[in-house]
């Protein structure tokens, strides 16, 4: 009987020693927010604004912010976390690259917004 119990709890501890170490999590939900957002209007000044908008946008679409965890970033029984949907992200990279709110993406514009989204980056 002593024999099964600590052949049990053995196997208990290399399951929970393989979990930890391979980033084991239980119940892991995401969810997409910002949903209903309606994409703001604007125009570009010329192809290259828009292309660097485009390349802001798709370098931080579907990045996860997590909300929620239960346990050790290595061993978890419950995490939640949110990515925010596709609009929304353009929506606020339309918001800070729109310095002066008139609506009209310059080249100006976007290249001084994509640079401070690559620096910050590096950093």
């Amino acid at each position: 009987m002593v024999s099964r119990t600590i052949h049990s709890v053995g196997t208990w501890l290399l399951a929970m020693l393989l979990c930890g170490a391979s980033g084991c999590q239980i119940n892991n939900r995401t969810q997409e927010i910002r949903t209903e957002e309606q994409m703001i209007e604007v125009s570009f000044e010329n192809e290259r604004a828009e292309a660097l908008f485009l390349k802001a946008v798709n370098a931080t679409f579907g990045q996860e912010r997590n909300v929620r965890r239960v346990g050790f970033p290595g061993l978890s029984v419950y995490s939640r976390s949110e990515t925010i949907a596709w609009n929304a992200n353009c929506n606020d990279h339309l918001r800070k690259m729109d310095t002066n709110q008139d609506r009209l993406i310059t080249e100006a514009e976007a290249q001084s917004y994509y640079q401070s989204l690559t620096t910050s980056a590096g950093q």
